[in-house]
């Protein structure tokens, strides 16, 4: 699996991305950044879009790829989330107020997107992959998504404070190879990561120790630009080799 990292950060600035990952060209993990980097051509090769939940850092480009695409793609990219998220995307961006409903544009049979809800924890199957979604701790509903494919399972969390129910489910999958979570804030904003649902290095260590496996690759995410400098001193001090930060527009191989 080929993971390209179109956004890693938890806020925008010259060089700092809101979060998105595409996989294999097709599938997305969160649409915070697309229409700035990918071509025509290579947005009009999406076919899903995973949403972890419905903050603006994490959907706002659906709108644009979504305008992009208009009447130059044959099927609808399909969005796909939990009946929550949905809504919150439904009611407050495609409402026809803040933006045009392409779920039914140019019609309610061959719409630009195509939302499609999926139960918490029930394995779904898109093209090659099974997916499914875990609920995670956040300061709205969201959630983590495991990715199954052949060659084995990688986690995406999205943005989460402690949590636990996902490192179960990650304790008990076969030759999971790679887990990609957030990082917000530095440890001595402690008490804004908990009141936000974020995580800092401090409360990651923790995390990761419930993880009762051999550690596979650990991404971290959504680092805030302007106290990424701090975050990253704060991570190498936890002297963690199977842990790594994740730059901009960079290509993973899984």
């Amino acid at each position: 699996m080929e993971i390209r990292v179109l956004g890693c950060h938890g806020a925008q600035l010259p060089g700092y991305n809101t979060t998105a990952f595409l996989l294999d060209d097709k599938l997305l993990v969160d649409a915070g950044t697309i229409t700035s980097l990918l071509t025509i051509e290579e947005q009009s090769r999406i076919d899903h879009i995973l949403i972890t939940h419905a903050h603006l850092d994490h959907v706002k480009d659906i709108a644009f790829l979504a305008d992009n695409l208009h009447m130059k793609k044959a099927f609808p990219i399909e969005v796909v989330s939990t009946h929550s998220i949905i809504n919150v995307l439904r009611e407050n961006i495609f409402n026809n107020v803040i933006w045009p409903d392409f779920s039914v544009i140019p019609s309610p049979e061959e719409p630009v997107l195509r939302f499609c809800p999926i139960e918490l924890g029930c394995s779904y199957s898109l093209d090659h992959i099974h997916v499914s979604a875990i609920r995670v701790h956040h300061a709205i509903e969201t959630v983590a998504f495991v990715i199954e494919y052949a060659g084995g399972s990688v986690i995406f969390v999205g943005d989460t404070g402690p949590t636990d129910e996902i490192w179960s489910v990650a304790n008990t999958l076969q030759n999971l190879k790679a887990i990609f979570i957030e990082v917000s804030f530095p440890n001595e904003m402690k008490e804004v990561a908990e009141a936000a649902g974020h995580l800092t290095p401090a409360s990651f260590r923790n995390e990761l120790g419930k993880l009762r496996r051999n550690s596979p690759d650990i991404y971290l995410y959504h680092l805030k630009p302007q106290y990424q400098h701090i975050i990253e001193k704060e991570v190498d001090l936890l002297d963690k080799k199977n842990v790594r930060i994740l730059k901009e527009g960079e290509v993973i191989q899984i």
